[in-house]
């Protein structure tokens, strides 16, 4: 035997039959291949393991992913449905801001200016794009509360100045003679308005105030003179009867005088002035006067146009 084989090492593996009658059979393995195989086989053991392990481990992965991916498309498709209620809530706003500037021309006063810049530029993720609708709803909901309280001031205050304004009729009749220039039945400038009435028709004020003048006056005859307050005044001529005198407090629609033919006069009527600041304006614009038609009387006083 050489050296190298007497350095090369064997194992040897003996088999036994079981019942003893046979002979044992010998096999004598090199050692190299024995351990070879045990590496190999510790090898293939490690690296079923690892992947065992490896694909534990993706697959919890791909699921976590795959929750993640889900919950993402949820709450994309919650954002997109809030971004449409948004939307719907912005036309709300709207239509609202609409319809209070046709309620602002019907009371006769300015306009909403908006005052809102808020920029909502396209390339916004959808998230940022709800955040800055949001801010602008919130922002146009803060405007409509403020004209709001405007108009809701406003009509408060046409009501109270109404109250105390001569509105309405003071006897219901038809008009035989209109403010302004006329010839007929006597030339010149007529300061009120004739009302074709009977005889003896009780006459109303027009407003609340306190009697300023009783009496007779020339042209004018049996005459009732109301103070209303703020340089406002009526007049009622050609009276009967009188039936307020001077001093005294007055409600709307109190009987103050008779129809008569006193003064200058063609036939019984109702002679009816109002005046501002003791001038005469025409007092067609008050006989239908109400919380509208106040309103745009008095509209330029709050800032229109």
């Amino acid at each position: 035997m050489d050296k190298n084989n007497k350095k090369e090492r064997f194992y040897s593996i003996m088999i036994v039959p079981h019942d003893a009658k046979g002979h044992p059979v010998s096999i004598k393995v090199p050692a190299k291949l024995v351990y070879g195989l045990v590496g190999l086989f510790l090898f293939s053991f490690i690296l079923a393991g690892s992947s065992i392990v490896y694909s534990t481990l993706i697959s919890r992965r791909m699921i976590s992913y795959s929750d993640v991916i889900s919950k993402n498309s949820h709450q994309q498709k919650m954002l997109s449905e809030f971004s449409d209620k948004t939307e719907k809530v912005s036309a709300a706003l709207e239509a609202l801001a609409k319809e209070e500037s046709d309620i602002r021309k019907q009371l006769g006063i300015k306009d909403w200016k908006s005052k809102i810049n808020i920029n909502t530029a396209s390339k916004e993720s959808l998230s940022d794009s709800i955040s800055m609708k949001l801010k602008l709803a919130d922002a146009k909901v803060n405007e409509r509360k403020t004209s709001l309280k405007e108009i809701k001031a406003w009509v408060s205050t046409v009501r109270e100045k109404l109250a105390n304004t001569p509105s309405g009729w003071p006897v219901r009749g038809n008009i035989t003679s209109f403010f302004g220039y006329r010839t007929f039945p006597w030339r010149g400038f007529h300061a009120g308005i004739d009302l074709d009435v009977p005889y003896g028709t009780p006459v109303a004020s027009t407003a609340p105030g306190e009697v300023s003048f009783t009496g007779w006056e020339r042209g004018y005859g049996m005459t009732v003179k109301i103070d209303h307050g703020q340089g406002v005044s009526t007049l009622y001529a050609h009276n009967s009867m009188i039936n307020v005198m001077v001093g005294q407090k007055i409600k709307k629609g109190q009987t103050i005088a008779f129809v008569g033919t006193t003064g200058q006069s063609t036939g019984p009527h109702c002679h009816y002035e109002v005046l501002k600041n003791l001038q005469p304006v025409n007092p067609m614009v008050f006989l239908k006067l109400d919380i509208l038609s106040a309103s745009k009387l008095w509209g330029n006083g709050y800032g229109t146009n």
